[in-house]
Parts: C-alpha cells; sequence; structure tokens
C-alpha cells in the first residue's frame, strides 16, 4: 500500500499549509519557543524506567520531584501526573471515592468519562440538570439551590462530580457548591478539564482546587502549554483516600508512561509560574477590548459582565464564544469560514457558536486577528441582508432511565435505524463530539425529539458518535 499521500504524516503537513493560528487545544499552540528544549529534543526526552530514571507507579526519584513541585504550584495534599488524558483521571477518581452499587450525583452535561466510569465502576447515578437560556442557546451553570436539594431528596449519594468551567467558560460559585456537598457529608470532585490555568490569574474565575473540592482533574494539554494528552490530579481534601486512588490510577494508565509527556507537563507549570499571570493579562485585556467592539455592533460574543447580567455567576475569559446566528451564520459555518478565508482553527462549533481556548502561548496578535475577522465576517454579513438561522442548541433531553447504565451496554444489542430506534433502549453513548457530552446514555430509553436533534446535528456536519449511516445500537426487546 503507498501511503506517502494520505498518512498522518502527509495529513499533518497538509494541515499546516491551511492554517496558522489555532484556537483549539494543546494549549502550547505549537511555538517552539513554548516548548523550549524539549520540544527541539523529544527523541532524547523518550525514555524508559531504567537505572537513573524513575517509576510513574512507584515514585521516589525524579517523578515524585516533580509531582511535588506540581502539588507545591497548585497548593494541594497531593498531586498526580496523569499521561493516559484526564478521562483516565476523572475514572480513577470516581472509583477511588465508590464501590460498586453507590450512587452517585452528576452533572449531566458532563463529560462521557463520567459516564464510563459509571460502567466500570457499577455505579448508580442521580442528575443534576443544567439551568437552560433558551435565548442564547447555551446551558448555562448548575442551580446550587437544585444541588442542595438533591442531596436532601438522595441521601444515599456519596460523591457529587460537577464540571467547572464548562466547556463554554461558564462557572458557578464553587466555593457555595463546596460547602453544600460537604454540609451533607459527601466527597466532591470537579472535572476541571478546561480550568487548569485558573489558577495563574486573578482575573479568572477561582479554581477548583483552591476553593473546596476534594479531588480535581485538569487538563494541561487543553489550557497550559503541555503536550496532547498530558494531565495532572489533584487531592486537595483528606476525605480521599490516596491509597485507593493510586491503585486505580495503576490500573488503568499505561505500564509505559511516556516521560516526553511528564516533561511537558513540568515544563509548562513552570513556564506558567514565571509568565503566566504576566501572559493571561495581556491577553485578556485584548480579549475585553476585541469582544466589547464586536458588543457594540450587535455580536453574540459572551463577556463575563453579559453572563453575569443574565443570572450566571462568573464566566472564563479566556474562552472565545461567539454566534454570528442573527446573521444567517450557523457555527459549523463560520468555523468553515475562519479556517478557509482567514486559516484560523476553531476548537469546536455547534449549530449556534464557535469555541476557541485562548491561552498563555497565545498573544495578543493572535486574539485581534480572530477578533477582527469576525467583525468583518458579520459586517459583510449584514451588507447582504443575511437574516437569522434561527438555529439552537436544545435543552439537554430528559430521557428515562429503564435499564442500569452497565446492565445496557453489555446487554445483547441490535443495530436499528434512528427513525426504528424511537422507544428502545439505547445501549450505547450518542454523543456529539466535540465537546463529548451525551446526549443519550446506555439505559436511556430514546425519544424522537432527541433522535432530530442528533440528526439536525449531523446535518450541519457535526459529528455525532453512536449514529453511523442513520443507524444506531439499541438493547434487543
Amino acid at each position: 500500500m503507498d501511503i506517502t499521500n494520505f498518512g498522518v504524516i502527509e495529513g499533518i503537513k497538509k494541515y499546516r499549509e491551511e492554517v496558522d493560528t489555532s484556537f483549539h487545544m494543546p494549549g502550547h499552540k505549537n511555538k517552539p519557543n513554548i516548548l523550549d528544549e524539549i520540544g527541539n529534543n523529544l527523541y532524547k526526552y523518550d525514555i524508559t524506567e531504567t537505572i537513573g530514571t524513575d517509576n510513574l507507579h512507584f515514585p521516589t526519584g525524579m517523578i515524585k520531584n516533580t509531582l511535588d513541585f506540581i502539588s507545591d504550584s497548585y497548593k494541594t495534599k497531593q498531586s498526580y501526573i496523569v499521561v493516559n488524558g484526564t478521562s483516565c483521571g476523572v475514572i480513577s477518581s470516581i472509583m477511588a471515592c465508590t464501590n460498586p452499587g453507590d450512587f452517585i450525583l452528576v452533572q449531566r452535561d458532563c463529560h462521557k468519562s463520567v459516564y464510563n466510569a459509571v460502567i466500570l465502576g457499577g455505579l448508580k447515578v442521580e442528575y443534576l440538570y443544567p439551568e437552560f437560556n433558551k435565548e442564547h442557546g447555551l446551558n448555562f451553570s448548575v442551580s446550587l439551590e437544585k444541588l442542595e436539594q438533591m442531596l436532601i431528596n438522595y441521601p444515599k449519594i456519596k460523591l457529587v462530580v460537577l464540571t467547572y468551567p464548562t466547556f463554554y467558560g461558564i462557572c458557578f460559585d464553587i466555593k457555595k457548591a463546596a460547602e453544600i456537598v460537604h454540609k451533607y457529608g459527601k466527597i466532591l470532585m470537579i472535572d476541571e478539564a478546561h480550568g487548569s490555568h485558573l489558577n495563574f490569574s486573578e482575573m479568572l474565575p477561582q479554581s477548583a482546587e483552591s476553593s473546596g473540592a476534594d479531588i480535581v482533574t485538569q487538563s494541561t494539554h487543553k489550557t497550559l502549554p503541555s503536550l496532547t494528552q498530558s494531565s495532572v490530579l489533584h487531592v486537595c481534601s483528606d476525605r480521599i483516600d490516596t491509597s485507593k486512588l493510586s491503585r486505580m490510577l495503576r490500573m488503568l494508565q499505561t505500564t509505559s508512561p511516556s516521560y516526553i509527556l511528564m516533561a511537558s507537563v513540568q515544563n509548562a507549570i513552570e513556564y506558567m509560574n514565571k509568565n503566566g499571570e504576566e501572559k493571561l493579562q495581556k491577553n485578556i485585556e485584548m480579549f475585553r477590548i476585541k469582544t466589547n467592539e464586536l458588543r457594540e455592533l450587535g455580536v453574540n460574543v459572551l463577556t463575563d459582565d453579559f453572563l453575569i447580567s443574565e443570572g450566571c455567576y462568573e464566566f472564563d475569559e479566556t474562552r472565545a464564544v461567539v454566534s454570528l446566528n442573527d446573521v444567517g451564520i450557523t457555527g459549523k459555518e463560520l468555523e468553515i469560514i475562519l479556517r478557509e478565508k482567514y486559516k484560523i482553527q476553531m476548537e469546536m462549533s455547534d449549530l449556534m457558536y464557535i469555541v476557541g481556548y485562548i491561552t498563555a502561548a497565545d498573544d495578543p496578535s493572535d486574539i485581534a486577528k480572530l477578533f477582527d475577522a469576525i467583525k468583518e465576517i458579520y459586517i459583510d454579513a449584514k451588507k447582504m441582508g443575511n437574516k437569522s438561522s434561527k438555529v439552537y442548541i436544545e435543552e439537554f433531553p430528559r430521557l428515562t432511565q429503564e435499564m442500569s447504565m452497565k446492565n445496557a451496554f453489555y446487554s445483547k444489542n441490535e443495530i436499528v435505524t434512528t427513525e426504528k430506534s424511537i422507544g428502545r433502549i439505547s445501549s450505547d453513548f450518542i454523543i456529539p463530539y466535540p465537546p463529548g457530552i451525551p446526549l443519550i446514555c446506555p439505559g436511556e430509553i430514546i425519544k424522537e425529539e432527541t433522535i432530530e436533534y442528533a440528526t439536525s446535528l449531523l446535518a450541519n456536519g457535526i459529528n455525532v458518535n453512536g449514529i453511523e449511516n442513520n443507524l444506531l445500537r439499541v438493547v434487543v426487546k
């Protein structure tokens, strides 16, 4: 087979020709000065456990020193490097805090790794649904009043799993949430995959690890300048059994951990300790200038003051979230225009919004380029007289859980068309990706409106895992 025209290497070269500014992970934005010596000498860092190195699963030397450095930087009780991505950290954390059959309370718009932990750990789940703003087509944050009511109604809940910030940068009052959870004697786990940078700037929402959370998972490769798949996990209180957590990490992580990834985590945190505060401040200042310009034109762009006026607690101003639906451009269409005309690639798009990461590796000029391009696209669309596309993100569906997630996932199943799936029990996840938040989980009864929404996503060029060629997997009757 001749692979010279379509392999990974060739694909990456083509991508580099098409994109010169990225607002997607990894957080180093492919800038060689950020990765420093590591980036220029990857082959020298690709080593293994041998004389003079260390063992990630039983660290006593260089790795232990780096873990202590990370813990000191984030002011935690104990920190871990996770080289299998944050999904591994999430699953390990949840399983370390529970036993099979335990109940956990989960924010319904959480990442699919939380649901995978439910299956692997044989857990029972109750849901806390996000507050939905129909006008803006956004899931805002969770209601802390509803959080407390759920803990009153379901006293068997052992662990609460919340996402902070959301993929769209929206934050709740995490200190108050921690107080509520601890008031009822529960453990609070925060999936802070999109927030490893919060620790390094007072201009941003407070970090989970400094706000009362018991255990926190972070994707350093998303918002810090480390290499893809590198993550950290923080233990922040005595409520966590670190011995059990270590056993879970040893079970779920590779036995051949990448020293390149571990080195990149250390390098990223060193970089943030030295430069993070100043770099983030300059970027946030430019973000505010440019988002104000767009808002004065009438563009729907998320900003801190706007969201607070709409009832949100805080917003992470390193997240570029913009909609041009008012001038007939869907999120997916805007993403494509930015890529093809301006060589700018965003992190993701949905029916309404584009979403991009701004990190300490970006320069203010990168931010100006993005928002100036959006401004130009918006003005051109206004001149053409484009009307609103009236496409909105749907509120999270309330589906009936007919079977446990684990039983449904492992059940005898069959593949049917989306039309014939209505009323059937799903045996698999239906997940728009990114951001990886399931619309349907195994064990839930499939509703017509949920399938219609998933189909509309596919029709607009948005990937939906679990549906292929109009087919999906359901439990055999």
